[in-house]
């Protein structure tokens, strides 16, 4: 592959990265006009007919739901009947009816199951959470975010290892309720992760002019602080990003430690890594070949 193809591979991993929930992303700009948008797993749900609310309610068309990982979305045209299964679980949703049966039990819908267009609109929060997924609605965005990690990612972030762990924490369903801000190309398909020692479950990730702020917890990673910055030197509460916010939305970070940096080079497929002291001196401990979101253990580094 020559160098100019491999860049422009890099930049499109890097771009598809940034959207899977870092809400400095141009590809969230569609969810800002009067779509919604429905991710699930850090993807967007292609779908022919438009998502709606109704009642306060995402209705979504049930290729939309089937989509969600770890059960069972079937419909049954002559009964007009969704069925829901999930370890051995039985849900069931009739069009028309603003109720529906788990097991035995009848629970109260906000919006009944419809048909429109052909197509079978369901209650996307309630057979989300029948899987056992996450569900956040983001208004500024106009998204749907529906985070469901399996098994074997779960496991992956309880490692003992610092870097397989903060590999999962990357791959993690991402979640925003925080506005989206455009940032520039990421040329040369760099990108910058910023972790507090010994933890993989707080992470920054920085690309071009943008950085956001995410924590891990239960089932999905959400963003807590995003923000966009000049080339301007300047205090902006962050010892190891001494640049001048510009726009910014969420909670600012206190943070106080030692940073774990990793400085990935896509277009050479490596990355110097380190650590920044909370008065700002870099050490740069040694440049080691990386793929992106993979990351490698630091022997001079311990998991707290």
């Amino acid at each position: 592959m020559n160098k100019y193809l491999k860049n422009g591979f890099i930049g499109a991993l890097i771009a598809s990265l940034l959207i899977a929930g870092n809400a400095l992303n141009t590809g969230s700009a569609s969810a800002a006009s009067s779509t919604i948008g429905i991710r699930i797993n850090n993807s967007f749900a292609d779908t022919d007919v438009a998502t709606y609310i109704t009642n306060g309610t995402t209705m979504v068309p049930l290729q939309v739901a089937q989509q969600i990982p770890g059960s069972s979305v079937q419909w049954n045209n002559s009964s007009k009947t969704v069925t829901l299964t999930r370890n051995g679980e039985i849900t069931t949703l009739v069009a028309g009816q603003k109720t529906a049966k788990i097991e035995n039990k009848e629970v109260k819908l906000e919006a009944a199951s419809t048909l429109k267009q052909g197509r079978v609109m369901v209650p996307l929060r309630f057979i989300a959470e029948s899987t056992g997924a996450y569900v956040l609605w983001n208004p500024k965005q106009r998204v749907v975010f529906v985070a469901k990690p399996n098994k074997e990612l779960k496991e992956q972030l309880a490692s003992s290892s610092l870097a397989e762990a903060r590999t999962a924490a990357l791959k993690f369903p991402r979640v925003s309720s925080l506005e989206a801000f455009k940032i520039t190309d990421n040329e040369g398909g760099n990108q910058e992760y910023y972790f507090p020692e010994g933890k993989a479950d707080q992470f920054f990730l920085s690309g071009g002019n943008g950085i956001s702020y995410y924590v891990v917890a239960g089932n999905h990673s959400e963003e807590k602080w995003t923000a966009t910055f000049n080339s301007e030197s300047g205090s902006n509460g962050l010892f190891f990003l001494l640049r001048k916010i510009t726009n910014q939305d969420g909670e600012l970070p206190k943070i106080t430690s030692r940073i774990v940096f990793f400085h990935f080079m896509g277009h050479v497929g490596e990355a110097n890594y380190g650590f920044i002291e909370p008065n700002g001196k870099v050490s740069t401990l040694g440049t080691k070949g990386m793929e992106l979101n993979q990351f490698f253990d630091i022997p001079e580094e311990k998991k707290s």
